[in-house]
């Protein structure tokens, strides 16, 4: 069964940046390696960090519009109902929510915060190691 994965907008923002850890996953990703889960809270948090005027000067924008479309095509969409437990930080509570509510089995995240969390059922990668294969 392929692994149901969750990407934090961390991730998808360095790759936009052409971060050469991250760049594999986004490989993986248009190889169909992995089923990417994906709410309209996480979507809307990835338009409007890549739209931030410091970081639409530094990225691609083609690239980000390409990268959107195929988030919207090719992910699995959930709606989230979730309010995660123990979290210390309000602004992971979209990236939570689509794990838990999407069954995912993956968050690949650079949030350390997120790593900190105890009691969820999603294992964590920083650089998604494990989607690369």
């Amino acid at each position: 069964m392929m692994q149901r994965v969750v990407i934090d907008t961390n991730i998808w923002i360095r790759i936009l940046l052409r971060g050469r850890v991250t760049l594999p996953i986004l490989t993986a990703f248009n190889d169909g390696r992995f089923q990417l889960v994906m709410s309209q809270p996480l979507f809307d948090e990835f338009h409007t960090v890549w739209n931030r005027p410091r970081l639409k000067q530094r990225l691609d924008v083609n690239q980000a519009i390409r990268l959107e479309q195929q988030l919207r095509l090719r992910s699995i969409w959930i709606e989230v109902s979730t309010i995660p437990p123990n979290c210390r930080d309000p602004k992971d509570l979209p990236v939570l929510a689509t794990a838990i509510d999407g069954a995912a089995n993956i968050i690949v995240s650079g949030d350390n915060d997120l790593r900190a969390i105890e009691g969820l059922s999603v294992g964590f990668e920083h650089t998604g190691g494990g989607l690369r294969r």
